[in-house]
């Protein structure tokens, strides 16, 4: 509404309320809603309200105590901190900047590093231990604890040998106590017990030969004369009448065969009804045995599960095995290097050869060799293949000039080029 002061024409003034027209627009859709509806008043409303969560709130709706706090603290007396932080005591404090004035105490002398005692040193200084009651018995040479040793922060720190390093793979001890019948005077059992064992390592030999012969053996040869008639077989002959005939029947009887396929006969519907009745009195069959053998299996439930558990009772059995095989392939001695480890027979003496004295007794092993092969066989060294000696190069022949005749020797001479002199022009 606004209002207006109208003038007429006879002087008279007057106000009157006059209502201005509404401005007429289509809102028939979103666009035009947004366009012609004015909206400022909402968007002042909650422009206030975001400044007044960002400020804390509409303080007209708070409480006092929130707005207001009572300081209880003295005004006049000042804090530690103010004390500290004033200017006259900062000079009683400690300036870090001034290195410390230190007096001449002169030369100074190196010290010796002293050596950390070994186990006999300590031993020797303190006979008697800690742990020991006075007039107790011990043993002075006992392995006391020993002293840590620094490391040196700039050197590398040292290697860790790993848990298997020289420590041997397999169950054989470093010494290997002999067969009781190698002894100077065995017991004729004992004797006999250890010549059986060798004849069992030298059998097992020969059959490694054998087998390596038989192996290896030669090609069958053929004389020339074999080969060539061999080879020539079927070249040179004619064919014969009867061959001929042969040819001929064998045709005739494959374009009688094509004829006959080429025009199958019709079966009769009797004939189909026949093989219809058939094929289904086998398939009746079929079902009925498939039925007969299901019955059966459920009536040896029993017999089932017995087969089962002595097919899991053989796996087990298997597994074991193949585990216990594992085993020993991994603790078998001599398995590194590219060589094998041949089984060695043992040291025996014959029955001739049996003294009962052992002032007559020949040792007839080696204890070098005896070290070497234990060493192999406990998998602290390779074994490795014998290599026999043999050339890098091949061999030359030289004839030497003393070892030829007087007459080559002219002949040599005749041949060397003679050397050209030259005058010296003066």
């Amino acid at each position: 509404t606004l209002l207006y002061t109208i003038k007429f024409e006879e002087g008279m003034v007057s106000t009157a309320q006059i209502l201005s027209k509404r401005k007429r627009v289509s809102k028939k859709n979103k666009k035009s809603w947004r366009k012609h509806t004015d909206i400022k008043d909402v968007e002042k409303y909650l422009e206030e309200k975001v400044k007044e969560e960002r400020t804390g709130g509409n303080p007209s709706e708070k409480k006092n105590s929130d707005l207001f706090y009572i300081d209880k603290t003295d005004i006049f007396q000042p804090s530690k901190s103010k004390l500290d932080s004033m200017k006259c005591h900062s000079e009683l404090q400690i300036d870090t900047r001034v290195a410390a004035v230190v007096g001449y105490s002169g030369p100074r002398k190196k010290k010796k590093k002293k050596l950390p005692p070994t186990s006999t040193e300590s031993a020797v200084s303190d006979p008697k231990p800690s742990s020991q009651a006075p007039g107790s018995v011990y043993d002075i040479w006992e392995n006391q604890s020993k002293p840590t040793k620094e490391l040196d922060p700039c050197l590398p720190p040292p290697v860790q040998p790993p848990q298997k390093y020289k420590s041997s793979d397999t169950s054989l001890p470093a010494v290997e106590i002999p067969h009781p019948g190698a002894s100077y005077n065995p017991t004729f059992t004992d004797h006999q017990d250890l010549l059986k064992s060798a004849l069992d390592v030298e059998v097992k030999r020969e059959k490694a030969k054998a087998k390596a012969t038989r192996d290896a053996a030669p090609p069958i040869q053929i004389s020339e004369e074999e080969y060539l008639k061999e080879m020539s077989a079927g070249l040179h002959d004619d064919p014969t009448e009867e061959d001929k005939a042969e040819e001929d029947s064998n045709h005739s009887n494959t374009t009688e065969d094509t004829a006959q396929s080429a025009a199958p006969e019709r079966k009769t519907k009797s004939q189909r009804n026949k093989e219809k009745a058939e094929r289904v009195k086998t398939e009746e069959l079929a079902a009925a045995r498939e039925a007969k053998r299901l019955a059966h299996q459920l009536n040896r439930v029993k017999a089932i599960k017995k087969e089962l558990r002595l097919e899991e009772a053989a796996m087990d059995a298997k597994e074991a095995e193949r585990a216990e095989k594992q085993t020993e392939k991994q603790l078998r001695p001599g398995k590194y290097g590219p060589g094998k480890l041949m089984e060695e027979q043992p040291d025996f003496l014959l029955p001739e050869e049996v003294n009962s004295s052992l002032r007559k007794l020949v040792a007839s092993s080696n204890s070098v060799k005896d070290r070497f092969t234990s060493l192999q066989k406990r998998n602290l060294i390779e074994v490795r293949k014998k290599v026999a000696p043999h050339r890098k190069y091949k061999l030359k022949k030289v004839e030497k000039w003393r070892r030829k005749l007087p007459e080559e020797m002219e002949e040599l001479v005749k041949m060397k080029p003679k050397k050209k002199k030259i005058k010296m022009s003066e």
